[in-house]
């Protein structure tokens, strides 16, 4: 039996039934030369019409000159037609025009007409499947469906001659929002009115090459933070760790303000947790807010938003990665699987040698220089450092140390604040006791504080008194600690539930007591001829 077309299958009212409603725009070429040859000749008969008479002695008169013309011009434009035309033909052509004008004098010709077998829509519903099953599957499917026409070369004929919405690369296929980054219309940006400096492209991206781990020397992919300059293409700032945070963004940044005493006006950045964290957007206590640079939010899901920063990793990973180390430790995906599929046992046994992430570090610190240096056609041939050349500086004014110190609000108790389990005592601090000051610290050394109000004033420098339980020195010691219990904790719930699987969900016990009672005679029957063929299962007598 046929299956039924479910409605859900595919929307058909949702496909243009035309590009283009003009019959004249939508006509091939050579229809359009055809109606203007035509009209070349009736054009007499038209004036005619037009003066009073009357179709059907017009015709006949054309006719008659048509068959005995001495024109050179009828004559070439009778050999390029064909043919004479015949007085019924004369009068069809120039009703047409009468009616419709040039658009009459097409020709209605639209060659050999396919064939309805039926089973069309049911193809196209199928084809439009997200799993993209192909041409032949499609055919094998409606023949087991019930539709014998529905041969393999009929079925891909017709699927190819789909329109592209619901073609190979329709919506359906391939998914609505991969269709609309890649097949539907964008908005064109332009970068005339921004000057170089006025906004940096930033994200993270975890490298496609091994290295050595600095502490375990396992397998590592370091993670790259990275800013651009939009307009020239310049990299100021990067920065490499292991994972993508609030700090590695902190700490690209940094760099990039600290080696050209620069601050941009605008980030282009996503609206991941590195760079949505509190530490950076607070509106009070943010580094953004600290440095007043507004941040502009790339849509989820839309890398085309901040194009800038992903083109440059992927020029990283095809001019640096793929050649760093003689390319025997790349990882991207299309990477001969067979080189790294033992590589971490080759690694423990000694028989290959990890590069180190110093050895990483040094390689792409060249290639940077190398990228920054490189003549660009988007750049007029320029490369981005003269383009960066030109850069109109925003002092940055602060010490490079205090660049990198993280602020936050606490409440002045006692001449006291606390923060991240630390007391800081200053005497100062009697002034503000219960008020609300801006305390900023320093991520390595936890000894010294330094605290502002309200209005950005440095007020006074604080120093640690006591712990409150056993905390490290540093600030990022403190957040490897903790990122290391939070791995620990992971692996606990991974072994649970490898353990809770090992045991047997449904027992042999269990199945026997739930096999329902066989009182049936299972009997095959093959409907021969005869007696034919029975098969008792239960070898009943």
């Amino acid at each position: 039996m046929r299956s039924v077309l479910l409605k859900s299958d595919i929307m058909t009212s949702q496909v243009p039934a035309a590009l283009n409603s003009d019959p004249w725009l939508i006509a091939t070429e050579a229809q359009r030369q055809t109606a203007e040859l035509r009209f070349q000749l009736i054009g007499p008969g038209v004036q005619l019409i037009q003066a009073g008479a009357s179709v059907n002695n017009v015709a006949a008169l054309l006719a008659e000159r048509l068959r005995d013309t001495d024109s050179a011009v009828q004559k070439q434009l009778l050999a390029r037609l064909g043919e004479v035309p015949s007085v019924s033909t004369l009068k069809r052509w120039l009703s047409g025009y009468r009616r419709e004008g040039k658009v009459g004098l097409l020709s209605a010709h639209t060659g050999r007409v396919r064939k309805d077998y039926g089973w069309e829509l049911r193809a196209t519903a199928l084809y439009n499947l997200p799993s993209k099953p192909t041409y032949a599957a499609v055919a094998l499917k409606l023949r087991k469906e019930g539709f014998d026409t529905a041969t393999d070369s009929r079925v891909t004929r017709y699927l190819k001659s789909l329109p592209a919405t619901l073609g190979e690369n329709s919506p359906a296929r391939v998914g609505k929002h991969l269709h609309k980054l890649r097949h539907q219309k964008y908005q064109p940006r332009t970068l005339e009115q921004i000057k170089v400096g006025d906004i940096y492209a930033g994200d993270g991206h975890t490298s496609d090459c091994y290295v050595a781990h600095p502490n375990t020397g396992g397998l590592f992919r370091p993670e790259l933070t990275a800013f651009i300059d939009i307009r020239s293409r310049y990299v100021p700032g990067w920065y490499l760790s292991e994972s993508e945070s609030a700090l590695s963004t902190v700490f690209a940044l940094s760099h990039a303000m600290q080696t050209y005493d620069h601050l941009p006006l605008f980030l282009y950045l996503d609206r991941g947790a590195g760079y949505r964290a509190k530490m950076l957007n607070d509106q009070a206590t943010g580094f953004y807010a600290r440095f007043e640079m507004d941040v502009i939010g790339a849509l989820p899901g839309n890398p085309h938003g901040k194009g800038w920063i992903e083109r440059w990793f992927r020029t990283v990973r095809d001019h640096h990665d793929k050649f760093f180390a003689g390319g025997q430790f790349y990882c991207g995906n299309d990477m001969a699987a067979e080189v790294n599929r033992r590589l971490s046992v080759e690694v423990r046994s000694g028989k290959r040698r990890l590069p180190s992430l110093a050895e990483y570090m040094a390689s792409l610190a060249n290639f940077i220089h190398e990228y920054n240096h490189t003549p660009m056609d988007v750049l007029d041939g320029r490369t981005p450092a003269q383009v960066w050349a030109s850069l109109e500086r925003n002092p940055v004014v602060l010490s490079a140390e205090a660049i990198v110190r993280p602020r936050e609000k606490r409440t002045v108790r006692r001449q006291m604040v606390e923060l991240h389990k630390r007391q800081y005592y200053a005497a100062e601090l009697a002034l503000y006791d219960g008020k609300s000051l801006t305390i900023e610290y320093d991520l390595h050394d936890d000894r010294t504080v330094w605290l502002y109000d309200a209005k950005d004033r440095f007020v006074c420098q604080a120093a640690i008194v006591r712990t409150i339980g056993v905390v490290p020195q540093s600030r990022l010691e403190e957040q490897r600690e903790k990122r290391l219990q939070g791995q620990v904790k992971r692996l606990e719930r991974k072994a649970d539930e490898a353990r809770a699987r090992a045991q047997d969900s449904i027992t042999v016990d269990e199945q026997l007591a739930h096999l329902p009672d066989l009182n049936v005679q299972p009997v095959i029957d093959l409907d021969r001829p005869g007696k034919g063929i029975v098969i008792d299962l239960l070898d009943n007598e």
